[in-house]
């Protein structure tokens, strides 16, 4: 099984990338020290030529005049000097300090060296692993000490390299409890082209060290103070987005568990006041549930319709063929037969009839709209209206008025789904009228446009009025049972509905008219549904 990291987790290993500064400067620290050290030995040498320059230009270099020239440099110095003869003699010091020792780091500086802070301990740690067990072997350091016993001749390799005329350095240990080492420059007084004698300079590195040492404790805080940072950074991040974030996912999967994808919705998927985008995302969810709620009791209505419609002609068939088998007169078989075929029919006008309702009410408007004319797309549904009222068996001669009202009124809808809207509505409102159909199209305020489908004919009972839009549902009196399957209003209903519109059914009173039903669609315009342009 993989471990998928989770994404507080990933929040904290970015977060912890606040504290790759601190720890690169900490590593950078040896780069930084060993260039101090070549500055600190460049200074070194230029106050030795600077010096031997200087004692260069005395007529003789001895005691006197060597004491004469240091007394001159006084207080402004931080390195050692001494100068020696050709013969490597001592013949002055400026170190007031016992004669060729270099001076040890004070009791205080030994005490910090051996009291150095946990954090300090804890974060040098690794470097001295490293340097003790796998850091490449060095050469080891002479010993400060070495001038200490070297008695009245100074006889170091820096020196005899300078009293033969060339630059000589050399790095040795420091004395002491402080661990840092001690630069020397040595560098030939010549005059006349000749050889006198010898500048030698020497600090120790225990300032540079020192100075490293407040960085590298200053750098760990920082480390510290980062990482804790980062921590609180995360656990702010955890608690602001992966919490609520798990809260949703908690909540689906309650949801999905349940019977019906709305119950709790309102305490699951509270409606969230968050600006951001984890508030999107829960009112999001919660819109989805509450229409995946509505879809499921849709296809519930549709099936429990669909089953109570069928159980009919199923039972009429059945009772048709027992009863045509148990028949002896051939008029009586032909009877049933006919029955069967006539049931047969109507179960197949119903399921292709549920097919495309059910289609409508789950396309929601996915299908590609145009901009369609209103005036053409109601002419061409009254000349099919009429084309299959003159198919008829028994042919009725209806008369169709178009009123188009305002000129070249269309709307952004699907072509398709408005042809079918209008086939229902005419043709259910001619299968009604007595002579006559009127439509009429109008814009209107704020709505968009409307257009109204009018007959003549008996009009629709008040008690009836808010169930011609159910499935099924045919009130047709003095007309055979089975020749309508009660669809048609539904599928004109769903598919305006799915274009953002609706329909309305009424009667036509008050107004002069012989009366008769008026259905009324309205085209909503708006930006995501049915869009009305002049």
């Amino acid at each position: 099984m993989r471990l998928k990291p989770r994404i507080a987790l990933r929040i904290f290993a970015f977060n912890a990338l606040l504290v790759f500064l601190p720890v690169a400067a900490f590593s950078l620290l040896g780069s930084y020290e060993r260039g101090l050290v070549d500055s600190l030995e460049h200074a070194l040498a230029q106050q030795a030529r600077i010096t031997a320059a200087w004692l260069g230009t005395s007529p003789r270099l001895d005691a006197a005049s060597a004491k004469g020239a240091l007394a001159a440099i006084g207080d402004r110095r931080t390195a050692r000097f001494r100068v020696v003869d050709s013969e490597g003699r001592l013949l002055a010091d400026s170190s007031e300090a016992q004669e060729g020792a270099e001076p040890a780091p004070s009791a205080a500086a030994e005490e910090d060296a051996s009291g150095e802070p946990l954090v300090y301990r804890v974060f040098s740690a690794p470097a001295r692993l490293w340097r003790r067990f796998l850091a490449p072997p060095t050469p080891p350091f002479g010993s400060a000490d070495f001038y200490a016993s070297a008695g009245p001749r100074l006889r170091g390799t820096e020196i005899l390299e300078a009293l033969a005329g060339r630059y000589g350095a050399a790095t040795r240990v420091s004395s002491g409890g402080q661990v840092s080492v001690t630069l020397y420059s040595a560098v030939p007084v010549t005059s006349g082209g000749k050889v006198r004698g010898a500048v030698l300079v020497s600090q120790s590195t225990y300032r540079i060290l020192r100075d490293l040492y407040a960085i590298r404790l200053d750098i760990a805080r920082v480390f510290l103070v980062s990482l804790a940072a980062a921590g609180a950074l995360s656990l702010l991040l955890a608690l602001t987005i992966v919490g609520p974030l798990k809260k949703l996912g908690d909540a689906a999967a309650a949801v999905l568990g349940s019977g019906r994808p709305a119950e709790g919705t309102a305490a699951t998927f509270p409606d969230s006041r968050r600006g951001d985008e984890i508030g999107d995302l829960q009112r999001s969810l919660r819109a989805l549930v509450l229409r995946l709620d509505e879809r499921v009791r849709q296809t519930e209505r549709f099936a429990a319709d669909a089953a109570h419609e069928f159980r009919n002609p199923l039972a009429a068939i059945r009772s048709a063929a027992e009863l045509a088998e148990g028949a002896v007169d051939a008029a009586d078989r032909s009877r049933f037969h006919a029955a069967i075929v006539d049931d047969a029919e109507r179960l197949r006008s119903m399921v292709d009839g549920l097919r495309r309702l059910s289609l409508a009410e789950g396309a929601a408007g996915q299908a590609a709209r145009a901009s369609v004319a209103l005036p053409e797309a109601v002419r061409a549904a009254c000349a099919r209206a009429a084309a299959r009222c003159a198919n008829e068996a028994a042919a009725k001669r209806i008369a169709f008025e178009i009123e188009a009202g305002e000129a070249g009124l269309s709307a952004e809808v699907d072509p398709t789904a408005l042809d079918l809207i209008l086939d229902n509505l005419i043709g259910n409102a001619a299968s009604f009228a007595a002579g006559k159909v009127r439509v009429r199209i109008s814009r209107e305020e704020g709505a968009g446009a409307a257009i109204r489908v009018e007959d003549d004919g008996p009009g629709i009972p008040p008690e009836h009025l808010g169930r011609v839009f159910d499935r099924f549902f045919s009130y047709r009196p003095g007309e055979g049972r089975g020749q309508h399957t009660g669809l048609g209003l539904s599928l004109a209903l769903a598919l305006a509905r799915s274009q953002g519109g609706d329909i309305a059914a009424g009667n036509i009173s008050g107004e002069g008219d012989p009366g008769g039903a008026r259905f009324t669609l309205r085209l909503v315009s708006s930006r995501h549904n049915a869009k009305i342009a002049p």
